[in-house]
């Protein structure tokens, strides 16, 4: 009797996933005693109607929007092996190896000389799930999801690099005014620094500090992860989001900006040191607490507060507590803040040119070019081409 023997194995395309699921409550991540502050109420979180804002995509004149290419789709079948003129059929573990054989080579296929260095800046607005908004509560509702991230020329995946958070404050859209007006990408790509920009829409050009989504905890360690994969489909490479995912953290909060940046360090839910360092851009309104307890349970990690007469009583209100708690802080930023420390820095100055114009022109560019450890081989030219183009 003649058998016959048919064997059908189906192959398919394996996408590799590469989410950061590493999120911590603020009790999980807690690694001792810490010291908590207990002086104010935290304020009524309040929002007003607005118009949704439009979602087109948006990219400054000299940035370069790359997209993941589509791996080729694997078509053809296992290979059947015969030995002796007899059929024999793939165990699990050959059909196991084979597998494992395909999706390296289509991670291969996918990985593109845009890996190395960023030859172009790239600038996108996206629409995140883990954004901040939309929100309800209070008043109204905001429904603006979008998030501006920026990928400087020159950024190496294979160097270490920082993630900036940068929270706007009132009256303020992503493209009008932090992208155009106060240019935190391009201070980003002048700091000469391994670094990126994420940037979320809160309230749409209102005079409101809500934190939408970031009030609950760990909420702001979800939006981070969701980051690092939004950054890795604009860098080009779905491989860098395991980078993007490791990268130390500095939060800047101008204005309005302070109250996300409090409860970004207070119920965020991001690992114990994820946070290199916070800087208020006169946006010391409140939340002092909140403040006071990070500073003091994260020595290694700096603070800077720079202010005018608007903010200087809640300024000294918060050098005065640090003092009671017996923790050091200067009045002057550190060449290299790599060393950790707080410092409070008097600038009166305009408040709505605070972020292009404070103890220095282009404060942020200042902050990130004292991160030596992220320093680019190519720092000094992109310093001084930035310097140029503003004279």
């Amino acid at each position: 009797m003649a058998v016959t023997a048919a064997l059908v194995v189906a192959g398919g395309a394996s996408c590799l996933s590469l989410r950061n699921n590493n999120v911590r409550s603020p009790e999980a991540m807690s690694g001792g005693q810490s010291v908590v502050y207990k002086t104010e109420s935290s304020p009524e979180l309040k929002s007003n109607k607005w118009e949704t804002a439009e979602t087109a995509f948006v990219a400054t004149t000299d940035s370069k929007v790359l997209t993941i290419d589509q791996a080729p789709r694997e078509t053809d079948s296992f290979p059947m092996h015969r030995s002796s003129q007899r059929l024999a059929f793939v165990t699990e573990r050959d059909s196991a190896l084979d597998q494992n054989r395909r999706e390296n080579a289509l991670h291969e296929q996918r990985i593109r000389s845009q890996s190395l260095t960023v030859k172009e800046p790239l600038t996108k607005l996206v629409e995140f799930d883990a954004a901040p908004f939309p929100y309800n509560g209070g008043r109204g509702s905001y429904h603006d999801r979008r998030v501006l991230l920026h990928i400087p020329k020159g950024f190496d995946a294979r160097r270490p690099g920082v993630m900036v958070l940068f929270f706007h404050g009132h009256r303020a859209t992503l493209e009008r005014d932090v992208r155009e007006r106060q240019q935190v990408p391009a201070q980003i790509s002048a700091s000469g620094m391994n670094a990126v920009l994420v940037a979320p829409q809160f309230a749409v050009d209102a005079a409101d500090s809500s934190v939408g989504r970031f009030s609950q905890p760990g909420a702001v360690a979800r939006f981070v992860a969701e980051a690092a994969d939004k950054l890795a489909q604009l860098h080009g490479d779905p491989l860098t989001a395991k980078t993007f995912a490791d990268m130390r953290i500095i939060i800047v909060g101008y204005s309005g900006g302070f109250l996300p940046t409090a409860y970004s360090l207070s119920v965020g839910g991001l690992a114990k040191n994820r946070v290199r360092g916070v800087v208020l851009l006169d946006g010391v309104y409140g939340q002092l607490d909140k403040f006071a307890t990070w500073i003091e349970n994260n020595p290694s990690s700096f603070f800077i507060s720079s202010y005018t007469h608007l903010t200087k009583r809640r300024n000294d209100e918060l050098e005065q507590m640090l003092t009671k708690h017996d923790v050091a802080f200067s009045r002057e930023l550190k060449p290299d803040l790599g060393r950790g420390g707080a410092a409070f820095v008097s600038a009166d100055v305009p408040h709505r040119d605070y972020v292009t114009h404070a103890w220095v022109d282009y404060p942020i560019k200042d902050i990130v070019g004292k991160l030596r450890d992220y320093q680019l081989p190519s720092a000094s030219n992109a310093v001084a081409q930035y310097d140029a183009s503003q004279k």
